[in-house]
């Protein structure tokens, strides 16, 4: 109870680090200006898109959730990444705080942030296409976008947050490796535009391994994404691989799960092993 009652306050400090900064609070801002501003914009252009179901290609679609996800990591790097910059990592630990607490506060900090800005995405969205909708079509909201469009939406935020779980890890296994939050915000954005141009091949084999695209974020991202929301594959990432067909839903959530988990343990065992007096 002890260990969980520290990393539940580290927590809350890193989390409080991570909204205190300006930066933090600006994509709080975009992400609740951005989807009213995206609607009134479709909505001048093309009526019939700004409305159910033809908004979710736009609204909804893999890339804007993966986008997310990406921007909350590279504000999290910003925020959390620098205690290796400034020295405060011994300082930390000499507090009591233990090295896989280190690294699993920064990592729920940040899968928190991603969540926080997904759900104020995601409400302002839905606000948004049902004043639209109610104005521009005879057809009740609820009928159009599914009785269960809520628990869709709240399955789209978790989305984001598997997501930025994922690369979470990777930016803490790239900060203990390189104790630089630069490099670590690189590794980052390199795994995930990697992750994309590897998953919109779609077929075939990248560095010999038959059907890569299937290993990949996006892959496992947009399978659960488009039971969801289903899309038109003729516009949208999927059509890469659509005849192939996608992974059960279940199993992505559970591939995501252990990528995530995979790379945070590799980071802990990593961190432990350490010798924090010297830096290479």
């Amino acid at each position: 109870m002890d260990a969980l009652a520290t990393l539940g306050r580290l927590t809350r400090v890193e989390a409080t680090k991570y909204w205190r900064r300006p930066v933090a609070r600006l994509v709080l801002v975009i992400m609740f200006v951005g989807p009213i501003i995206g609607e009134a914009i479709l909505a001048s252009f093309s009526i019939r898109d700004a409305i159910f179901p033809q908004i979710t290609q736009f609204m909804f679609s893999s890339d804007m959730l993966m986008m997310i996800a990406l921007m909350t990591v590279v504000v999290s790097v910003m925020a959390l990444g620098n205690d290796y910059d400034l020295g405060t990592v011994s300082v930390i630990l000499n507090r009591g705080v233990d090295r896989h607490q280190f690294i699993l506060a920064k990592i729920l900090a940040t899968v928190g942030a991603a969540f926080a800005y997904g759900l104020v995405f995601m409400t302002t969205a839905l606000v948004s296409i049902c004043f639209v909708h109610a104005g521009a079509s005879d057809v009740p909201f609820f009928e159009a976008a599914g009785k269960d469009i809520l628990w869709r939406l709240m399955g789209a935020t978790g989305v984001i947050g598997l997501g930025n779980f994922v690369l979470s890890g990777v930016v803490m296994l790239a900060l203990v490796l390189s104790r630089s939050s630069w490099v670590g915000m690189l590794a980052g954005l390199g795994y995930f535009f990697g992750d994309f141009i590897v998953g919109g091949f779609g077929s075939g084999s990248v560095l010999g391994v038959g059907d890569a695209y299937r290993y990949t974020i996006a892959y496992h991202a947009i399978s659960i994404t488009e039971r969801i929301f289903p899309s038109d594959p003729s516009v949208s990432l999927p059509r890469a691989w659509v005849e192939n067909g996608f992974a059960n839903p279940t199993s992505a959530v559970i591939v995501l799960i252990l990528y995530g988990t995979a790379l945070t343990v590799i980071s802990v065992l990593l961190f432990r092993r350490q010798d924090l007096m010297t830096k290479s």
